[in-house]
């Protein structure tokens, strides 16, 4: 019979226990460990990092009660030690039934464009920038507007010869759940292609920018930190924390 966990045990430092073993430990030793599978939706996001969410609560529940439990012993589903979490302050990121995960974990997962074996952060650096920019344009924003600030933002993460083309992330973020893009009648996105859009963005002065999902979750403070921080890091691991940083000065 499983042992009924009192969620409402925890407390953020037993949490901040947990993580920081999991950061000593490394995710798969932190789960072989304390006896968790890895995560399929639901992640606690902490300073830009992802960790097991059930795990996490396990492992904490054993730091504030003395008690360490094994994922069989919840008496709750994944939602509620969500709301736990989420009560104390923490982000829990998780997406619909059957999804792998929510907003934040789509910057982890989103494909990037390849040069010579070098992975650019084009797309993280448009994104850093919508977010920084979402009071300044509340909606979709023609290209024409962002050209010029975007190109100067790019140039330090050029991974060619050739400084970077805004106009590339401008569409290639098409695909991501943080992204929206205007295209006229006719044109279908999906079958249209990459060199076409790139053109009409600049020929049709294209309107792009942040979804509405990604604009209602932004409205959150500690969401908002939280997927500033996720950026960061992706661009610091893209290019080098010294570029990320800049990044950051210059977007105020």
């Amino acid at each position: 019979m499983a042992v009924k966990v009192d969620l409402s045990a925890i407390t953020r430092p037993a949490v901040l226990s947990a993580i920081e073993e999991f950061d000593e430990l490394g995710q798969e030793e932190f789960l072989r460990r304390r006896g968790y599978a890895e995560a399929r939706n639901f992640r606690l996001v902490y300073r830009g990092r992802f960790y097991d969410s059930k795990a996490i609560a396990g492992v904490a529940h054993g730091y504030a009660t003395g008690y360490f439990c094994d994922s069989s012993e919840f008496s709750g589903g994944l939602a509620t030690v969500s709301d736990c979490l989420t009560e104390l302050g923490f982000v829990v990121d998780h997406g619909g039934k059957h999804a792998r995960g929510g907003l934040l974990w789509d910057l982890e997962t989103t494909q990037v464009f390849k040069m010579g074996g070098r992975s650019a952060a084009y797309k993280f650096v448009v994104l850093l920038w919508a977010v920084e920019r979402a009071d300044t344009y509340p909606g979709l924003v023609h290209f024409s507007e962002v050209r010029k600030e975007l190109a100067e933002l790019l140039v330090p993460f050029s991974v060619a010869k050739s400084a970077p083309n805004p106009a590339d992330p401008w569409v290639a973020l098409r695909g991501s759940s943080w992204w929206a893009l205007e295209v006229p009648d006719g044109i279908d996105a999906a079958e249209a292609g990459h060199q076409v859009l790139s053109a009409l963005a600049v020929r049709e002065d294209l309107r792009a920018g942040l979804s509405e999902s990604a604009r209602y979750r932004l409205r959150e403070a500690t969401w908002r930190d939280e997927a500033t921080e996720v950026l960061q890091r992706r661009i610091a691991e893209l290019s080098s924390p010294t570029r990320a940083h800049e990044l950051v000065k210059r977007l105020g």
